[in-house]
Parts: structure tokens; sequence; C-alpha cells
């Protein structure tokens, strides 16, 4: 159910954008969710509706991209999306040390708006 919280964070931020711009009507949404998170993305469609219910975003399509894990390999530098099958280690210098650099929230992609 805390999909719900993060529905009515990311409306509130996307109507702020689209008030900026002078819309009049939002058309989409699109978010993309981390692959690492907990969000389930079928509840942020379930309660959108009710989040966006007597905005400019009333009737507005909301779309859903994952955010893959992305980590910066410790060894080499080079940004790799982890493997279990190669035991989440770099595919270039093997290094299993690194930092997650991508896939760990939820961020706005694309606001649709019409003016």
């Amino acid at each position: 159910m805390h999909e719900m919280s993060y529905v009515v964070r990311i409306v509130s931020l996307a109507l702020r954008k689209a008030q900026e711009n002078g819309a009049a009507e939002v058309k989409s949404l699109t978010v993309l969710v981390g692959e690492m998170t907990d969000i389930v993305p079928e509840y942020l469609h379930k309660y959108y509706p009710d989040a966006v219910k007597g905005t400019i975003m009333e009737g507005s399509v909301l779309k859903t991209e994952t955010d893959p894990v992305k980590i910066r390999c410790g060894g080499c530098g080079r940004i790799y999306h982890p493997e279990k099958a190669n035991s989440y280690a770099c595919p270039v210098c093997g290094s299993t040390e690194g930092e997650i650099c991508g896939g760990r929230g939820l961020s706005i992609r694309e606001l649709e708006i019409e003016a």
C-alpha cells in the first residue's frame, strides 16, 4: 500500500511542473521505477486515478518503465548491469567491488502536456 504515497508525491511533482509550463491539461505521465525499489508498478497504476482526480491530470495516462540497476565498477570504472550468471562481477575486469549508480529510485521521465 506504500505505493499510494509514491503516487501522491510523483503526481504532486508532475502537477507543479505542468503548472510551471502553463499546462491546461496533462495527457500522460511516464515514470521510471528503479529495479531495486520495492515499488510494484501495477499498484502505481491502481492508485493513479484517485491521485489525479479533480486535477488537470484527471484522465491522463500513467506509463511506467523499469530503470535497470547499474553498477560503477570499483576496479575499472565501467558502468554495467549486474548479472547473476556472472556472480554480479564486472564483465570487463571481474571485480566485485562497485557502487550502485542507477535503478534505486522513482522519477519522472516524461510529462506530456497540452497548453
